[in-house]
This record gives structure tokens, sequence and C-alpha cells, in this order.
């Protein structure tokens, strides 16, 4: 009797299947989150660049506060526009004669991850710099 019931097959295809639907879930969740990375690492590279450019058209020698200012409003506007999953942190500026290098740092919220499982861990810091020229 015992022999009978190992040598039947019938349902095994579905339990293979149901141990395999959460491995396949979790491999599209990992990928999807790969996605909203490269997604967040674009935009603060455009963000970046967006600074950049309203810095080096502004007047940094006769007001590099508001120069600054203006630059981070910039970034910070493209950061805002992206989604939740991005949340600006600061923006540096290291000004050296005409030439500047322009950094833009910010959060990205992990998706699939939540903050009350894993707590500070769910959110990603990094940032992006550029370096141009102020214009005349």
């Amino acid at each position: 009797m015992k022999k009978s019931v190992i040598k039947n097959e019938q349902g095994s295809a579905t339990i293979e299947f149901l141990s395999m639907v959460p491995l396949v879930l979790l491999v599209m969740l990992l990928f999807w989150q790969f996605l909203v990375a490269g997604y967040a690492v674009i935009i603060t590279q455009s963000a970046a660049n967006e600074a950049a450019k309203v810095y080096s058209a502004a007047d940094v020698n006769s007001s590099p506060a508001s120069a600054k200012a203006a630059a981070e409003e910039a970034a910070r506007k493209v950061i805002n526009h992206s989604g939740k999953n991005l949340e600006f942190e600061n923006l540096s500026t290291n000004l050296t004669g005409r030439d500047f290098t322009m950094t833009v740092k910010v959060n990205m919220n992990l998706l699939f991850i939540p903050k009350d499982i894993v707590g500070t861990l769910s959110q990603v810091t990094f940032s992006k710099s550029i370096n141009g020229r102020v214009m005349d």
C-alpha cells in the first residue's frame, strides 16, 4: 500500500508549481527594484545637469548664494517630479575660478522592503556630480 502511494505522481505538478511561485515573484520584484534604481540614477544625473545649467548662467560673481539657491531649486524641481521613491537631500558646489563641480545627493526609497520590517535600511543614499564652467 505504501509503495503505491509513493509511486503515485498525481498532483506533483501542482506542488512543484506552487513551490516555484514565491521564487519567481521574488526574482520579479528584485528585477523591478533594479529598474527603479536605474531610473533614479538617470533622474539624479538629470537634476545635476539642470542645476549646473542654472548655476553656470547665473551671476555667480555678484551673488553666489542666490546662484546656488537657484541651482538647488532647479535640482529639487527635477527630483520632485520623478515620483515618491526619490527624495532630494542636498546640493553642494565647489567653485574654483570659473570652473565648478556640482553634486546632487538623493535618497532612494526601496519599494519592496517596508521600513517597519528593516528599520533604517529602506533608503539608499547616492549622489551624482557634474563639472562645468561659469559663463561671463
